[in-house]
């Protein structure tokens, strides 16, 4: 059985960092990705999709040292799922992309925190276009 998951899109929101009781740095992160297709009127159509991450130790400290929002990553990892109970008494569910590679694939004056024009949503381009 094969559970792996890539990803090419843009941050939606700096990394949130957290240390677990037991002293482990984890990195959560939300990304954006988009697809483009035509109605039957020919007009292009665009599907944004939100997805969560999580990234561990060392991978959670590059993640807090370089990202954030607005940057463009290459992400891969597996899928995970957690159930829980809410607050409200309703049961909830999530599935998040836990990484174990990350690529940054902002342009470099992007990367040395120059002045680069901001793109009109957090959004990356489909890949290939």
């Amino acid at each position: 059985m094969v559970n792996r998951v890539i990803l090419v899109g843009r941050l939606t929101r700096d990394p949130e960092i957290v240390t677990s009781p037991k002293g482990l740095t984890i990195a959560k992160l939300r990304l954006a990705t988009n697809s483009y297709s035509k109605d039957d009127d020919g007009n292009r159509q665009e599907d944004v999709q939100y997805h969560s991450l999580v990234a561990f130790d060392r991978l959670a400290a590059i993640c807090q040292e370089f990202l954030t929002r607005g940057k463009l990553i290459y992400a891969e990892g597996r899928l995970r799922s957690h159930e829980w109970d809410g607050k409200d008494g309703l049961r909830r569910y999530t599935t998040e992309v836990v990484m174990d590679q990350m690529k940054m694939l902002s342009p470099k004056a992007e990367s040395a925190g120059e002045t680069v024009p901001p793109a009109a949503e957090p959004v990356a381009e489909p890949v290939g276009a």
